[in-house]
């Protein structure tokens, strides 16, 4: 497989790429070609943090092409995040340190940042590839938004929603007729502060289908705007609209 194959790219046979990082030579390229054969996206960094190899699949799972990470920062690349947005990918990540230390790292999970601005969650798991007296920092991404939905945000909502403390959304006092899954999810993107097509980008599904689930969500809660009912999900009593 070339180094420009279909799997992915890496940086050039000297150690460089056009744009001058440094990168896995000689049995190490080899080894890491083995990374392209895997439906996970890769992305493999050197222990100063640089991106040296991105296939196809992470291609597709954040839309940056190789010509765009190549030989820059990771952390510039994911921008992650975990779920409280506290930030995870930085120039000192705790995965780049324990690398240097030839300390493996446990799977974890990431809230990512793709070239379209859209946020999807990743699980990453790191494989160490001896590099001549280094090493290769090799990330596998897999795709978790569907997951990390129903596991936290989703539940948090959900939980938010049947809490005594959530005022009256009737005037009568009447809860309202319980959110179906898809529903919540929504609500959990929309609370987020997540767009119509960024919601449906990461749920798979039409902008109009987005757009009839809140439509459905309003009239189940009574309100009559998308503040309204993140504030009433959140726990908040929502202003008058002026």
């Amino acid at each position: 497989m070339s180094r420009d194959g279909h799997a992915g790219r890496f940086a050039g046979p000297d150690g460089s790429n056009e744009s001058g990082a440094r990168g896995p030579v000689g049995a190490s390229q080899e080894a890491l070609q083995l990374f392209g054969n895997t439906a996970d996206g890769v992305m493999a960094v050197d222990l100063e943090g640089r991106v040296v190899l991105w296939t196809r699949a992470a291609e597709r799972l954040l839309g940056y092409a190789a010509s765009d990470v190549l030989g820059r920062p990771c952390h510039e690349v994911v921008q992650g995040k975990d779920r409280d947005g506290n930030v995870l990918c930085h120039a000192h990540c705790h995965v780049l340190t324990m690398a240097r230390r030839r300390e493996m790292t446990q799977a974890y999970d990431v809230w990512a940042c793709g070239k379209d601005g859209a946020r999807r969650w990743l699980n990453v798991s790191t494989i160490l590839v001896p590099d001549g007296e280094g090493a290769v920092v090799v990330h596998l991404l897999r795709d978790a938004t569907g997951t990390r939905i129903s596991q936290h945000a989703v539940e948090m909502l959900a939980r938010r929603l049947s809490e005594p403390t959530v005022p009256p959304l009737r005037t009568n006092g009447e809860l309202p007729a319980a959110l179906t899954r898809r529903e919540r999810e929504i609500l959990a993107l929309l609370a987020s502060g997540e767009s119509t097509p960024a919601i449906a980008r990461q749920l798979f599904i039409s902008t109009a289908t987005v757009r009839n689930h809140t439509q459905s969500i309003l009239a189940k809660l009574g309100v009559h705007n998308r503040l309204a009912a993140v504030a009433l999900a959140l726990g908040c009593r929502p202003t008058r609209a002026s």
